[in-house]
Formats: structure tokens, sequence, C-alpha cells
């Protein structure tokens, strides 16, 4: 299927590894040019290489600390100056500490805000002019699960429920622009961030990592298994193609059927 990206120029956020890097490699399949933002370059320069010599592809890697205004700023206008302009935002930067209420503290909050829900706020406000001017353009934030069903032991995850209301409200700001703002909700996916988590809960069973990962997976998700990144990957690659094109709004969810509300 031909889903149209060839020559569309994406930003992806977060993009040095996990879903991230995923999602870059799937929009790079399809034949779209990238500037992948991370905060450390540590793998972002060889990654970048990676796509251009393997899609032949511009593949431009930024270095960009996106929990500040100002790094959202110069990273955003630093890929939009490599590219020549933005036709896709990925918002993916960003992961909070599990915990509750109680175990959470001060600090924590404002890391989380300032990553993920200041750091998607000012991804979009920097895109947007560029988008308006040529009234075209996609925004993709990537949200997990945790937005869509509470959790005693994830209280962070509210984060993700604010930034799914905030997605549907500038969707309908912006619609009239021709701009489609999108929120994609992942269930449990084998991420280096999700395995470590799960590591510890193999630790205290004195069980492998494997086995418990199956174990989980099996006990905790319909499907019976946990995601792997590629597929929310190529998920990513729908919303931010052609084949989404009337769709605005929307919350899509890639979780193995682990969320079941009926709404």
């Amino acid at each position: 299927m031909e889903l149209g990206l060839r020559g569309r120029r994406c930003i992806v956020t977060g993009a040095s590894r996990g879903i991230g890097a995923a999602a870059a490699a799937a929009l790079a399949a399809e034949a779209a040019d990238l500037a992948l933002i991370a905060r450390s370059a540590d793998d972002l320069d060889e990654r970048a290489r990676a796509l251009r010599e393997e899609h032949g592809v511009r593949a431009f890697p930024v270095v960009a600390d996106l929990s500040s205004a100002g790094g959202v700023e110069s990273g955003i206008a630093g890929a939009i100056r490599e590219l020549g302009g933005v036709d896709v935002l990925v918002n993916n930067a960003g992961a909070s500490p599990f915990g509750s209420l109680e175990q959470i503290d001060d600090a924590a909050w404002r890391e989380s805000v300032d990553l993920k829900l200041l750091g998607y706020v000012r991804g979009m406000r920097a895109v947007l002019p560029s988008m308006r001017a040529q009234k075209s353009g996609r925004i993709v934030n990537v949200l997990g699960i945790a937005g869509l069903a509470a959790s005693e032991g994830y209280v962070l995850g509210s984060i993700n429920t604010a930034l799914s209301h905030i997605t549907r409200s500038t969707a309908l700001a912006v619609a009239a622009d021709g701009i489609s703002v999108l929120a994609l909700h992942p269930g449990p996916t084998a991420t280096a961030r999700m395995l470590s988590g799960l590591a510890a809960g193999a630790e205290a069973a004195g069980v492998e990592l494997d086995a418990f990962v199956e174990s989980f997976g099996r006990r905790s998700v319909p499907l019976g298994r946990i995601g792997r990144p590629e597929e929310i990957a190529r998920m990513i690659a729908v919303l931010a193609s052609d084949a989404a094109s009337f769709m605005t709004g929307s919350a899509v969810q890639v979780d193995g059927g682990l969320n079941r509300s009926a709404v």
C-alpha cells in the first residue's frame, strides 16, 4: 500500500531509541525525509546515517533538550531549517516514572510536566506557523494507554490524559487550516524502558526476564503478549500519511486489547 509519504518532511522527537527510533525507520521506509530529535547525541548520528544509507532519504540528527522552552524552540527550528519545512510532527519524547500519588514527589511531577506535557505542547506550537502557512500538516501525539485508563501505580499517566484533551482541542482549532492532530495510545511495548521495569519483577520472582515478559503479556494483554516497537511505528506511519487524510482529533489504540473501555 502506497501511503503517500514520499518526500514528506517529518520531525520525530525522542528518536534515538524505542518507539521514536522505530517510527523514524517506518517513515524512512516510506521514503519520507526526517529530522531526528533527541536530548543526547548518543546513537543519533549513527541512526540518521543508517536511515540515509538504507532508504536513500534525507535524515538529519538534531540534538535538543525538549524539557525547556528554549530547547524545543531551537530543536524544532533547527529541524525545519534542515528539512526546508515540515509536513509531519511525531511527538514522542518523554517517559514518566511509575508510582502512586504518595510515591511521586514534586520534582518528578515538574520533570514530567516539563518534558512530556509542555514538550508536546511547545512542539505543536512550534510547527503550527509553518503548517498554517502551507495550509497542510499532520501532528501525531504518541500517548501511553494510561491516558485512557487510570492505575493506582502510575499517577503520572494522567499527563497522557491531559494531552489527549489537548490533542482534541487543538485538532478543532486548526482543522480549518488543513492541519490534522491525532493521538496514538500504545499498550505495553518492548522498549528498553518497559523491559527495565519488568526486569525488577523478574528478579523479585526469581525467573529469567524473557520468561517473566512472556508471562506478563499472557496475563495482562488479551492478545497474550506485549507489543513490539515496530508495530506501534507502522501505525504512526499510517496516521502520518494520506491513509488518514479524513481523520483529526481521533485517538487510536494499539494495545493488544488492553483498554476495555466502551468509549
